[in-house]
């Protein structure tokens, strides 16, 4: 899930559709608040590469509609350093 406020929308507004059009939430904020979803029409439909992808557990079909105020509610994370560094040292020896 995509949380935008309504200018980041505006300016980019195709590169959220396409987020929705390839099964993502997208959730519209005016002042960190929601006020709207954006989601596929026909989530139901998968394409035959989106079929394929669940067919090989790449994916997995969404079974409900998420409760975006709960998700919301939740404390922000805090990341230390060093678990930062690890993970940049980790992606530089798998390049």
């Amino acid at each position: 899930m995509k949380l935008a406020s309504i200018s980041e929308l505006k300016d980019s507004l195709s590169a959220h559709l396409d987020r929705v059009r390839s099964g993502e939430i997208v959730v519209v904020t005016d002042r960190k608040s929601p006020i709207a979803t954006l989601e596929r029409i026909s989530p139901g439909s998968l394409t035959d590469t989106e079929q394929r992808m669940v067919s090989d557990g790449i994916i997995a079909p969404r079974k409900e509609k998420p409760d975006v105020a709960k998700l919301l509610a939740m404390p922000l994370g805090h990341c230390s350093a060093g678990l930062v560094t690890a993970i940049l040292e980790e992606r530089e020896q798998t390049r």
